[in-house]
């Protein structure tokens, strides 16, 4: 029996249509990649769209391996949350349906090795006149990639034609669905391509080797057997990767084994209910059907299934940063935006520590850590070489982003949040600098040292808070104005606290080295006040504006 079996040629068709994959993949990716990445950034706001995007950009791009790399990116940069990635990737197992549409109703009513031929010869012209016009090239891998998918299913197809000429299905029929289901699960995870286990299950059931339950449970191992690949890829991934494999893992078992167990009632509904007679178009329904039944039975549930995700794999290490370490180089465009979130984070830290000089955010002044008696300067100098520690994160993060290929835009908007990183270290930099004064001036007994520390601690409280709101603020609209009004009032406290130094009924209460270390904590507070603005200056303001505010008057 097995002497008709053509072997190599059913692997040259697999390894075709495995290539035929990759380049279709590459080629889309390159001609609509970075549209994509803004498409599930901007339209996976809550879970419906998630999944109709997840479904429409896996049809599309005929990968969901490239999917789930994106959703990792973007789950790591906090772009998108664990909610919309699972939707995006429960929409992902529904659009991967797509390649079995395509072969049931074409691939096996066509003369493919007629229909490929211009396809071949177009894209191969395209790909080896045009390396260099990018567009023309990635349109060439494209249409090569269509071509080779199809090419490889007529060999497929046809070495196993000579097999099914003398194959017994009925050895098989005392073994059960579930030896189906496991052949189904085991070769997908060796060729990690439920794909191409799809194309040789229709291949299979075109020409009769296998029935139409075995072929239906074959496509439900294959489900299964497709997550395998992420699982191993995440086990030394980080965090986020680890929670979306996890996630992508428990959708794919409980919607596996709820289509095994009604596997009879799912083929009576499309055989008797629906009516379809063809099998090959009735399978791609059964592979769409069951997946459409798990998006249904995870839909209410998302949201808490997105929490027990949350609290799965906590991160064990010291790293301070929030965003940059569950991203990847590899996506300028969210590892960009992972940056962007973690510069936010560093700025609230340093205000954080403003607080902590003033002792604004502790009540009392003497707390417990982790079993531990800290006192404020304790507490001070932890919050300090915290900020310190998450800005050298960010340079390394900095310089492995830069190695990569970015735009000019993006060169531009890195080379401005690590300027502003710079700004936020040296405003917590002049801050840690007149902390130990600043706590002198709180436990001095002179009324004039006490009324000078208040005018500190109430110019500070007030600027911290507009700081703080402009940090947070979504708008910005009024940013230019709002950062023009704040360079003026700090010079307006810095002033006004020179006069009250240099007001005699002032100045003849204090030592002279205490009225030199009150300037000087002036002029560190002013500098610390400036740098932050600088630092919301390139946080937020547009190339231009940023040029526009440097030749304000302040800054002349």
């Amino acid at each position: 029996m097995w002497e008709h079996f053509d072997l190599w040629k059913f692997l040259a068709g697999l390894g075709l249509f495995l290539f035929g994959m990759s380049q279709l993949e590459n080629g889309v990716k390159e001609l609509a990649g970075r549209g994509f990445k803004v498409f599930i950034k901007r339209h996976t706001k809550n879970k419906l769209k998630a999944i109709l995007g997840g479904t429409l950009i896996t049809a599309l791009l005929q990968s969901s391996s490239v999917v789930s790399l994106m959703i990792l990116a973007f789950v790591g940069a906090g772009v998108i949350s664990m909610k919309s990635a699972l939707g995006i990737i429960l929409g992902s197992n529904l659009g991967t349906t797509f390649t079995g549409w395509l072969v049931a109703t074409l691939g096996f009513k066509l003369d493919i090795e007629g229909f490929v031929m211009p396809f071949i010869a177009i894209g191969g012209l395209l790909v080896v006149l045009f390396p260099k016009r990018q567009q023309l090239f990635n349109i060439g891998l494209l249409t090569l990639g269509l071509a080779f998918l199809f090419l490889g299913l007529s060999f497929m197809k046809d070495s196993i034609e000579y097999l099914a000429e003398n194959f017994d299905i009925s050895l098989f029929t005392d073994y059960g669905l579930f030896v189906f289901f496991i052949v189904g699960f085991l070769f997908t995870a060796l060729i990690q391509s439920s794909s191409a286990t799809m194309v040789i299950t229709l291949s299979a059931l075109n020409v009769g080797i296998i029935d139409f339950y075995g072929a239906a449970a074959l496509v439900i191992g294959a489900n299964l057997g497709t997550t395998i690949t992420v699982l191993l890829g995440a086990l030394q991934g980080t965090v986020s990767k680890k929670r979306v494999a996890l996630g992508h893992f428990l959708f794919n078992l409980v919607t596996s084994v709820v289509a095994f167990l009604s596997i009879h009632l799912i083929v009576l509904f499309i055989t008797d209910i629906l009516n379809i007679k063809d099998e090959l178009v009735g399978l791609a329904v059964f592979h769409s059907a069951f997946n459409l039944l798990g998006i249904i039975i995870f839909y209410p549930f998302l949201g808490r299934f997105a929490d027990f995700l949350d609290n799965r794999f906590k991160s064990s290490n010291d790293r301070v940063g929030l965003f940059i370490h569950e991203t990847t180089v590899e996506v300028p465009e969210t590892a960009l935006e992972a940056l962007n979130k973690e510069t936010n984070h560093l700025l609230s830290l340093v205000l954080k520590l403003w607080r902590t000089a003033f002792l604004q955010n502790n009540e009392d002044p003497i707390t417990w850590r982790n079993g531990r008696l800290f006192r404020p300067r304790e507490n001070f100098l932890d919050n300090y070489y915290e900020i310190k520690k998450l800005h050298g994160e960010m340079i390394n993060f900095y310089g492995d982003l830069q190695k990569q290929s970015l735009t000019e835009d993006e060169s531009s908007k890195l080379s401005k949040i690590i300027t502003a990183t710079g700004n936020a270290l040296y405003a917590a930099k002049d801050i840690k600098d007149i902390e130990l004064d600043l706590s002198n001036f709180r436990k001095s007994g002179k009324k004039t040292i006490n009324s000078l520390y208040e005018f500190f601690n109430d110019s500070n409280r007030a600027m911290t808070s507009r700081f703080k709101q402009m940090l947070d603020s979504e708008s910005n609209e009024t940013f230019f104005e709002e950062l023009s009004k704040l360079m003026i009032d700090i010079q307006k406290n810095y002033d006004k606290l020179l006069e009250m130094v240099y007001d005699h009924s002032n100045r003849r209460h204090l030592e002279e080295e205490e009225i030199a270390t009150v300037l000087n904590v002036n002029r560190e507070l002013y500098s610390s006040n400036k740098a932050i603005i600088l630092a919301l200056k390139d946080f937020k303001l547009s190339p231009v504006q940023a040029a526009q505010f440097e030749n304000l008057p302040p800054f002349r």
